[in-house]
């Protein structure tokens, strides 16, 4: 017999919202998309897409999220023609993932820089990575 889970979600959703109402979100990029997955026994998660487009952008505000959630971490996927980077971090007891894809002529560049395997496996980064993924890619514009 199934057992009636809304109850559960709307109470991991309202905890998760109040959550997010602690981060200083006035002061972080924006946001996208929202996407609320259940998670069975364990509850929902949350992910939020970055809205911006610009590498650049995404790695700074990818930044700016990871330095705001509590618990944060960060991973990396790489793909043929993208990389996808994520940080998360517990809100209200429920894993919130910011990400964004990044794309275009310096991908090569990033993914030598990263050093993600192109393995279809998402592969856990640290904050001190994407800050010195920051610095590497303002050096370049600025050489």
């Amino acid at each position: 017999m199934m057992e009636h889970r809304i109850p559960g979600l709307a109470r991991n959703m309202a905890d998760v919202g109040a959550g997010l109402l602690t981060l200083p979100l006035d002061d972080l990029p924006d946001i996208a998309a929202v996407q609320m997955l259940h998670r069975g026994p364990t509850g929902v998660a949350v992910r939020l897409q970055l809205s911006m487009h610009d590498v650049a952008d995404q790695v700074d505000a990818l930044i700016a999220w990871g330095e705001a959630l509590p618990e944060p971490s960060a991973a990396g996927f790489e793909h043929q023609d993208y990389i996808r980077l994520e940080v998360s971090g517990l809100v209200g007891g429920v894993r919130v993932t910011v990400w964004g894809h990044l794309r275009g002529p310096d991908l090569n560049d990033t993914a030598c820089f990263l050093s993600l395997p192109l393995d279809g496996e998402t592969h856990r980064l640290s904050l001190a990575r994407l800050r010195a993924l920051a610095r590497h890619r303002a050096e370049r514009v600025d050489a």
